[in-house]
């Protein structure tokens, strides 16, 4: 396949940069800590995704042509059988992550066309909205399936777009606030002293232990993505040996965007009074941020309240567009690179040839259809199911958030054996050429993901809520089991097979 027109290097760098960076996760810190946000994000910036884009350049660089990605990195210098179990787990957490992003889908598009969330209220006399919402996110389970099975370059080409519309909405929401600075100078410093104080008195305001922790994981959480992103390593064409550069590259420009973000937002939004409205919460916090923003833009262009309304609404119209295309490009990608890495990038002898069997755009088409059927039947069973069902699929949700964890934690955990072998050999490049340098990077990865992970299992006793607690503990041991026994059951088959040959 011809890729080297569509990943030239700034291409490439703008693409990792917004799809590690998240929008969301930006106005989120601003609205919970405002300034007191930075601290937290350096320390998960310098502890944990500095040394980890550093740990993913290095493994991509050496392992450019290969498409096993995760279960690549960790057969050779762990063993097949935990890189087998970790790539399962990995991809289990994936899985159920598509669900909820395919019901997620409905968010923006409602606030795009009516410029409102319709997605909670009763919108149709046939069907209930649950039911609505599951027939819709079934269709989309279905064009995302048709879509991806039509080759890579379409993944690629929506990629790039999410990207364009991404660095235009990074560019609006900051240079609108730089303008408001600009504009009203006088306000610059107060709003910074709100800023400031802003997160006292909220609940990751960082007043207790239990409270610090929440933000820092949220901070660490906040520069997710980075291996799934590096799994297109093998499909960048002539950059493959510039891939790790870039990698470094873009992830320096992650922590400058969120730290660029949280500064503007800060200085040219009075955070006090964005926190007197009552109807600002999480699940519209976005939205709600950029149509202030709009409306504040257009009274300092002396606009009338109903233009200014209008260009508010233009604001939270456009970031909508640009959080449904994100949706989409990440669907795109999350729905055909685990399932490659897990069928494709694994020993031939471990899937039904079936599995790995491609259509004439290179892509494993009945491994997209199976998985494509299994989302729908979960989607369905959620629409159309008692709240135990709904019940047991936030069970499962809450199973995932651990089992995606271990996975990067194995990666850094190898990552010391790994740059042994690469250092004894003569011809060795890496971005690091100290051994002792390699084990203290494995090991503020490895602290930072242990600190996240016994903060996700404490913090629900802490509140009492057992139930959960042990939920989190059960999904990784389920996922794990799962993964064990297939992996058993397809070394058990190889054997067989070599005896009978």
């Amino acid at each position: 396949m011809k890729t080297t027109t569509t990943f030239s290097p700034k291409r490439l760098v703008m693409i990792i940069t917004m799809t590690v960076f998240s929008f969301s996760s930006m106005t989120t810190a601003f609205f919970l800590m405002g300034i007191k946000a930075f601290p937290y994000f350096i320390g998960a910036a310098l502890f944990y995704f500095i040394p980890y884009a550093i740990i993913i350049a290095e493994f991509t660089g050496v392992y450019k042509n290969h498409i096993g990605g995760l279960y690549q990195w960790l057969s050779g210098h762990l063993s097949e059988k935990v890189a087998f179990i970790a790539a399962f787990l990995w991809y289990c957490s994936y899985f159920i992550w598509m669900i909820s992003l395919f019901m997620k889908l409905w968010i923006p598009s409602s606030i795009l066309v009516f410029g409102q969330d319709l997605t909670k209220k009763s919108t149709s006399s046939y069907f209930s909205t649950p039911i609505l919402i599951g027939l819709l996110s079934i269709l989309a389970v279905s064009i995302t399936l048709f879509f991806v099975s039509r080759g890579f370059q379409g993944i690629a080409a929506v990629l790039y777009l999410s990207g364009i519309l991404m660095t235009l909405l990074i560019i609006v929401s900051l240079g609108s606030n730089l303008w408001l600075w600009i504009n009203d100078h006088t306000a610059i410093l107060p709003n910074l002293i709100a800023s400031f104080k802003g997160g006292q008195g909220n609940a990751a305001s960082g007043q207790t232990l239990l409270e610090q922790l929440a933000f820092l994981i949220f901070a660490i959480t906040a520069f997710g993505g980075l291996d799934t992103i590096a799994s297109l390593v093998d499909k960048t064409g002539k950059q493959k040996k510039k891939f790790p550069k870039l990698l470094i590259i873009s992830s320096i420009l992650v922590v400058v965007c969120y730290f660029l973000g949280i500064l503007l937002w800060s200085g040219g939004t009075d955070l006090a009074r964005l926190k007197e409205n009552g109807s600002i919460h999480l699940g519209n916090l976005m939205y709600e941020l950029m149509e202030s923003l709009g409306y504040s833009v257009g009274r300092s262009f002396a606009l009338s309240p109903d233009h200014a309304q209008w260009l508010a609404q233009l604001f939270i119209r456009f970031t909508a567009l640009t959080l449904l295309l994100s949706y989409i490009s990440l669907l795109s990608t999350i729905f055909y690179l685990p399932i490659r890495t897990l069928v494709e990038g694994t020993p031939k002898h471990y899937w039904h040839p079936l599995l790995k069997q491609k259509n004439k755009h290179e892509m494993p088409i009945y491994a997209l259809l199976i998985q494509g059927i299994l989302i729908s039947l979960f989607i369905l069973g959620i629409s159309f199911g008692s709240h135990y069902v709904v019940f047991l699929y936030n069970q499962l949700t809450l199973m995932t958030n651990i089992s995606r964890a271990i996975p990067y934690l194995l990666v850094a955990l190898a990552y010391p054996a790994f740059k042994q072998k690469q250092l004894e050999q003569e011809s060795s490049s890496g971005l690091i050429q100290s051994k002792r340098i390699a084990s203290w990077i494995s090991l503020s990865v490895i602290a930072s993901i242990g600190l996240a992970i016994g903060f996700q299992l404490y913090h629900p006793i802490s509140q009492g809520n057992w139930l959960q607690s042990v939920t989190l503990v059960i999904g990784p041991l389920l996922f794990t089991l799962i993964g064990y026994l297939l992996y058993q059951r397809f070394h058990r088959k190889n054997k067989k097979e070599l005896a009978d040959i």
